[in-house]
């Protein structure tokens, strides 16, 4: 018999998002005994989540149940349900309550996993893009091979001893809805919560990829994001403070990347190239005056003077040069004329 337990961190506030995930656990096909013991955390949703479940029909191995707390995030909400988990469940996925899985998913994950490792993720896909669409340089670069397939004509890979973590600090690898652990791999690890509008899984992921005993992926896309709430896509207009909450909070998550045990150079380099990029940015829209037009509201000041903190203007170029960075220019220098 395996065990599973399945986290969902559950905010949002139109009905039937929730009921479409956990139809998504309903229709898993197992060609083994199993139990899913499915962990559903109320972070204070507007939607109730036992109205959800209400007409829902549940299989016997499928055990629902609800956890409530005042509300603090997704990242807050997964250790919730992480606290819950049964200390005898074998593995533990999660799954975002807008999100959605294929029916092979949990099957083709905890086997993989049951061939010797601790970590396994796959692709997953927002229609009609996947996430790996973009990561040709992970799957075929010319650089020095990072992972092997494990199993002949099939999308399941696994990574080099001691090869994950660069290629998890480099790239947003995997989406949470996406991952699967072995329970045991965690020990203490947890989300870190106060990184609450970005960065916390891949916080997370990066973390977990130094200290697994092993690393393995499939690149078909048993996962589907859906459009329910989603604080890093909700912020998604440049000149507000929403977006500036989420650009110091990946920044503070690429500080705390840089102190996870056992990183290399390269990566701690790479990571504090994207600290100062993402300095830049926040710079840029800090000198924006359209930012400003919200500054009476108190969370919007309190944002915009937290922002401005962490850029090292000391360091900055000239506003000009911030211009053509953005801009990319090759052509003369703004300021004079072109011939």
């Amino acid at each position: 018999m395996r065990r599973i337990a399945v986290i969902i961190p559950y905010f949002q506030r139109e009905t039937g998002i929730l009921a479409g995930a956990v139809r998504s656990i309903a229709d898993q096909i197992f060609p083994w005994p199993a139990a899913v013991d499915l962990i559903i955390v109320d972070d204070s949703s507007p939607i109730s989540p036992g109205a959800e479940l209400a007409n829902l029909s549940l299989p016997q191995w499928l055990n629902a149940r609800i956890v409530r707390q005042t509300n603090a995030g997704p990242g807050a909400a997964r250790n919730r349900g992480l606290d819950h988990v049964d200390p005898q469940a074998d593995y533990v996925a999660f799954l975002d309550s807008d999100d959605s899985w294929a029916p092979c998913h949990l099957q083709e994950g905890i086997d993989a996993l049951e061939m010797g490792h601790d970590f396994y993720f796959c692709d997953s896909a927002m229609p009609p893009s996947t996430l790996f669409a973009s990561r040709d340089l992970f799957l075929s670069g010319d650089s020095e091979p990072v992972f092997a397939p494990i199993v002949p004509a099939r999308p399941l890979y696994r990574f080099l001893p001691g090869q994950a973590g660069a290629p998890m600090v480099a790239e947003y690898l995997c989406q949470t809805s996406a991952v699967i652990l072995r329970n045991r791999a965690l020990h203490d690890l947890r989300f870190d919560e106060r990184l609450r509008y970005a960065g916390e899984d891949w916080l997370m992921w990066v973390r977990l990829a130094h200290r697994a005993g092993g690393v393995c992926f499939s690149t078909k896309a048993n996962a589907v994001r859906g459009e329910g709430i989603n604080l890093y896509r909700d912020a998604h207009d440049r000149l507000n403070s929403r977006n500036l909450r989420r650009l110091i909070s990946t920044i503070l998550a690429n500080r705390l990347m840089a102190t996870t045990p056992g990183i290399g150079h390269n990566s701690s380099a790479l990571i504090g190239d994207r600290i100062a990029t993402l300095q830049r940015e926040i710079a840029a829209i800090l000198l924006h005056p359209r930012l400003y037009r919200g500054f009476a509201d108190g969370d919007a000041r309190r944002t915009i003077l937290r922002a401005a903190r962490l850029v090292r203007w000391q360091l900055l170029p000239l506003w000009r040069d911030v211009i053509i960075d953005k801009l990319g220019w090759r052509g003369p220098s703004l300021g004079e004329s072109a011939t």
